[in-house]
């Protein structure tokens, strides 16, 4: 049987506790500058990379995929990153709208990348992207969904990207909604690395400061100079941005923090949870295994997510490969 754990976030130099299946209460927490970060120490943003984004991620699926629980679905969304690496090889750099709009969201502190900015380049994405995929192997849904897309016109397409661009799922269509969301993805992606990264500002909590988008995951990261600070990661453009650690992504609340972990999933992924706004979010730590991927490890431990929603928390972040 599987054993949940929980580890309440304790200040630094505290003896860690013993694991025990008895409920604990969580300790008060007294945050320190040099654990947790402080604003302004370390960069506020890291832009993505898409030229080794999308290749870096379906090696790590691959890798996660055989004897895994998920197994087909990881060695399924493999497939789907490989194919966004083929697109991403293949397009000229990317930049982001330069308009009058973009320079006045900049100015007020709202994320520069917005839907107008999908029309001239979604289109062509995300045909370049239906003709790259090979699902030969894949179950019939998932085949289906791409033969609907191939047929739906350009402005279908188009509406569809809008609506998980505006954080609207559709029901009926989420498995057409995996493959337009891999094709925003490369869009966006190449959009946000061209963003000047200074000009970026904090917007709200859990909302990414390029493009609005919510975080996949939160990571404490092992890159220089940002040694062990905390970045949440978007599930659109890839940009990843510098959080308070022992603070909630989604409400901002530092009390009632707590960690849990499973068993069969490693030690350096956990989910945290707030017990103010009763959210969680996972908790990946890359400064100790940098192969961990924000999407493909979220997905990859969805055992967590089951069973912290069995306790009563709903998931604050987002994975938009994994949607249905």
């Amino acid at each position: 049987m599987a054993r949940f754990f929980k580890r309440n976030a304790a200040p630094k130099g505290a003896a860690p506790e013993p694991a025990s299946d008895a409920p604990r209460r969580p300790r008060e927490l007294k945050p320190e500058p040099e654990r947790i970060g402080i604003s302004g120490s370390v960069p506020f943003v890291r832009l993505p990379a898409p030229d080794t984004l999308f290749a870096a991620r379906a090696k790590r699926l691959r890798t996660l995929a055989p004897d895994h629980p998920l197994g087909g679905y990881l060695a399924f969304l493999a497939q789907v990153a490989e194919a966004q690496a083929a697109v991403q090889a293949e397009r000229p750099a990317a930049r982001p709208p330069a308009d009058a709009d973009t320079a006045l969201r900049l100015e007020h502190g709202m994320p520069p990348l917005s839907r107008q900015g999908l029309d001239a380049d979604f289109p062509e994405v995300m045909a370049a992207l239906l003709a790259r995929l090979e699902l030969g192997t894949a179950p019939a849904p998932a085949r289906d969904a791409v033969d609907t897309l191939r047929k739906s016109s350009r402005e279908d397409r188009l509406d569809l990207a809008v609506q998980l661009f505006e954080g609207a799922i559709p029901v009926e269509r989420v498995a057409e909604c995996v493959y337009v969301a891999a094709a925003l993805q490369i869009c966006l992606a190449g959009q946000a690395a061209g963003l000047d990264a200074k000009a970026l500002k904090p917007v709200a909590d859990g909302v990414c400061p390029a493009c609005g988008g919510a975080p996949v995951a939160s990571l404490i990261v092992g890159w220089t100079p940002a040694d062990k600070a905390r970045y949440l990661a978007c599930s659109l453009c890839g940009t990843q941005w510098n959080h308070v650690r022992i603070r909630c992504t989604a409400c901002g609340s530092g009390e009632g923090i707590s960690y849990y972990g499973l068993d069969e999933v490693s030690g350096d992924i956990q989910v945290e949870t707030c017990t103010t706004c009763h959210s969680f979010i996972k908790h990946l730590h890359q400064h100790r295994d940098p192969a961990l991927d924000p999407v493909a490890d979220d997905i990859a431990s969805y055992g967590l997510d089951l069973k912290i929603a069995e306790e009563g928390f709903r998931k604050a972040g987002l994975n938009l490969l994994m949607i249905g």
